[in-house]
């Protein structure tokens, strides 16, 4: 959260507030945040039912009693309208079926003045196709319809097998909303398209470049590249490639 969202909000915005952890995983973010910034509650939601009962067996370890956990998909949120101050959502709308039906959940959860803080990367840039368990090479996608990509993953996969069905992807071949395997094809353009449909308030976007996240981000050969591409992560032509991720705050 500090990374990508502060200092445009503060740990002083986050005390006594609800939060809601959209994909929270096995629940080790919302935890934390609950405890750090002092929430009045917190709310973790994931699609797989594993992940709450290992969330909820992680928060009763440290013995914070108010983070609660739900499955679920973004389309439909389990939660009251108008009951959240905060959603955090941290590379996860790039995976759901709609982000469009997602944005308008979170808006009808979300208190006025309530916040939705989303980042993801966006589909045409190079480095986040989530092929790297099959292949090194990235911008596949720049080239090859994702058709003819998901079907050499899913050879490759079988020339593989046993070993590799733990990596085998979850439905062959692509789903209707999929561009490749889990991801939808959001870009930066289109997201920004679909909040001018909706009602938001505000939108606050942080641009930063590819090569600025992960580990290989501390290289001192990707911070120099990392610092080249910031005029292009700001143009509008050039920005759907080399923009790390979407980075937006959106209040309603």
């Amino acid at each position: 959260m500090k990374k990508y969202f502060f200092p445009r909000i503060s740990s002083t915005n986050l005390e006594n507030k609800t939060l809601l952890d959209l994909g929270s995983f096995t629940g080790g973010r919302i935890t934390a945040w609950t405890e750090k910034y002092k929430l009045s509650k917190g709310f973790g939601i994931d699609i797989n039912p594993i992940f709450k009962i290992a969330s909820e067996e992680f928060s009763k370890s440290l013995n914070i009693d108010n983070v609660y956990f739900e499955t679920g998909f973004g389309e439909n949120l389990p939660y009251a309208s108008n009951s959240l101050d905060f959603i955090i959502s941290n590379d996860v709308f790039e995976h759901v079926k709609n982000v469009e039906t997602v944005l308008n959940e979170c808006y009808r959860v979300l208190k006025k003045g309530g916040k939705l803080l989303v980042v993801f990367p966006q589909y045409l840039q190079p480095l986040e196709a989530h092929l790297g368990l099959v292949t090194k090479a990235n911008a596949l996608h720049w080239f090859f319809p994702g058709e003819i990509i998901a079907a050499a993953y899913n050879e490759i996969v079988e020339e593989r097998k046993p070993d590799s069905y733990w990596y085998k992807p979850e439905s062959y071949p692509l789903r209707s909303w999929e561009k490749l395997f889990s991801l939808n094809g959001t870009s930066v353009r289109c997201f920004k398209k679909l909040i001018k449909t909706q009602n938001w308030v505000s939108s606050d976007f942080k641009v930063k470049p590819i090569l600025t996240d992960g580990r290989k981000s501390e290289w001192i050969i990707f911070k120099f590249l990392s610092r080249l591409f910031i005029p292009l992560a700001h143009m509008p032509i050039t920005n759907e490639f080399f923009l790390g991720r979407v980075n937006c705050i959106l209040t309603k």
